[in-house]
């Protein structure tokens, strides 16, 4: 309706400007009648040769003196539009449609010309045919309805009045409709001429406020639109909802076509059979990354596979070493027991002691095969190989043993005091000036079995204790091997809290620390 007002402006305008231009000639605000006379003649010739039958120009003075006029004009003048015209502070008046001397349906402008006061001196008052207003509104279908112009006075400008009277609004009605106050678009529910109910829409010409665009439509063919509307959107939704389900089905298959291949390689993987690859060279699909990762699972399981069976040939064969190899301990400790009443027979007891240490050093070395002995043994060994050492070195070195009673039968990895005693020894006792002392104590701290070897040696400076130290930390075995494989067997075997440290003085002593936490299954329940 907004747009159908604005046409129907565009057309008043057109008029108006044609007009605000006449009146701007000279001669017409001069009011010099031989000039106005061919102008007039000329502008009505130019309206017939463009297609628009256009009266002549009639040119009114203040007191209704018509200077220049045609008589198919002056009659169809109307006094109260021509007074309208001099008081009105609007810049133009359109006066209300009637039909001329050739029966054609005319309205009529009342254009002021302005003297050198810039007052009212004129007027130029020119019979329109409303053809070409019809043609804008009257062609106008919203929802079915009937389109028309008329004015704040309810009088109808674009139609006829006894045929729109009849047909759709009575008078009375039309007349009850409040069209003074009416500044902007609006409706209005209202009953037409045959008794529906209908609603009235309407929106005031612009720049001509006197006029007003309306439009009345049927309630029945508004929701009938609104209908068709809903049912439409309805048909428009089922029709994406089905074609979104079955877009659903067909990516759901494309999906969970490559995951059932997946799917089926993995159950024959269950069922023993390592060569179920996923074909990767199918498409590259959703599952193409992970069929690949898959596949790399796959072949990591059957090189783990492989390296196990290996692992296992070689552990039976190492076995199998081993038991050939048992042979031999048997003979070593027979020989060394006849060596050693041999040298008793001789008096040769000094030997005899050493080969006892010997045989017991090595009985306990051996254990036939085992790791864990209880630590009244891993002490008993180290004993035995400090007593070798005593006869070696006899006056230069003596040790001393504290072990608590309640830890004795507790089990822990074998040989991991024996090579801090070595250390002690080479690197401790053997390069100081006299006798040396070695402590080996074993004893129970709270949930842990600390054992702690301390020497009275030259000791170590401080930047070999740092280096040692960080060599222990990052288990580098490029030196001081013993330690850091004693310290690597210990976390092993319990687990990352196993420490091994060491602190020393130079030229007072070094302490080696072992810890490990006592566990159940490491504690010995008989002797």
């Amino acid at each position: 309706m907004e747009s159908k007002a604005n046409e129907v402006d565009a057309w008043v305008n057109k008029k108006a400007l044609e007009y605000r231009i006449i009146s701007a000639i000279p001669a017409f605000s001069s009011m010099d009648v031989r000039e106005i006379t061919p102008l007039i003649n000329r502008f009505t010739n130019l309206y017939m040769k463009n297609g628009e039958v256009m009266e002549t120009f009639t040119y009114i003075g203040k007191n209704g003196f018509c200077w220049i006029n045609s008589e198919a004009t002056e009659d169809l003048m109307d006094y109260n539009d021509y007074r309208l015209a001099y008081s009105s502070d609007t810049e133009f008046v359109i006066g209300l449609p009637t039909m001329n001397q050739n029966h054609r349906e005319v309205i009529l402008f009342y254009y002021p010309v302005l003297g050198y006061g810039n007052e009212k001196e004129a007027l130029i008052c020119s019979a329109v045919p409303t053809v070409g207003l019809k043609g804008i509104v009257n062609t106008t279908q919203i929802y079915g309805g009937k389109t028309w112009v008329m004015n704040r006075n309810h009088d109808i400008i674009s139609t006829n009045k006894e045929y729109f009277y009849k047909n759709y609004l009575d008078m009375e009605t039309l007349k009850s409709v409040n069209t003074k106050s009416r500044t902007s678009s609006g409706m209005i529910p209202i009953v037409d001429a045959n008794g529906e109910a209908c609603t009235l829409f309407f929106t005031p010409v612009p720049h001509y406020n006197d006029w007003i665009t309306c439009n009345l439509v049927r309630n029945s063919e508004l929701s009938k639109q609104t209908d068709e509307l809903i049912a439409g959107s309805l048909f428009l939704f089922f029709l994406l909802l089905i074609v979104t389900a079955l877009l659903g089905l067909f990516l759901t298959y494309l999906v969970m076509k490559p995951i059932k291949r997946l799917q089926t390689c993995m159950n024959q993987v269950e069922e023993g059979n390592l060569d179920a690859y996923y074909d990767s060279k199918v498409s590259k699909d959703e599952i193409y990354e992970l069929g690949l990762t898959y596949n790399k699972m796959i072949q990591r399981i059957s090189d783990l596979v492989s390296r196990i069976y290996k692992e296992q040939e070689e552990k039976r064969k190492a076995e199998a070493a081993v038991m050939q190899a048992q042979i031999k301990p048997h003979f070593l400790y027979n020989t060394l027991d006849n060596l050693k009443w041999m040298a008793k027979e001789q008096g040769a007891e000094e030997v005899a002691s050493m080969i006892t240490s010997l045989s017991t050093f090595f009985r306990i070395f051996l254990s036939n095969g085992k790791e864990m002995i209880s630590i009244a043994e891993e002490f008993k060994h180290t004993k035995a190989y400090l007593d070798i050492q005593s006869l070696r070195y006899k006056e230069k070195l003596s040790y001393e043993i504290e072990l608590e009673e309640e830890i004795k039968f507790y089990s822990t990895l074998k040989i991991i005091i024996q090579p801090m005693v070595e250390n002690a020894i080479y690197h401790g006792i053997k390069p100081k000036e006299g006798k040396g002392h070695i402590l080996i104590t074993g004893k129970r701290t709270g949930d842990f079995i600390e054992f702690a070897i301390k020497d009275d040696g030259i000791g170590m400076s401080p930047k070999c204790l740092e280096e040692l130290n960080k060599r222990l930390q990052s288990l580098d075995s490029s030196k001081h091997f013993g330690m850091v494989n004693t310290l690597t067997r210990l976390k092993a075997t319990y687990g990352e809290e196993a420490s091994l440290t060491v602190s020393s003085e130079p030229f007072v002593g070094t302490t080696v620390t072992v810890k490990f936490r006592v566990t159940e299954d490491i504690e010995c329940i008989e002797q």
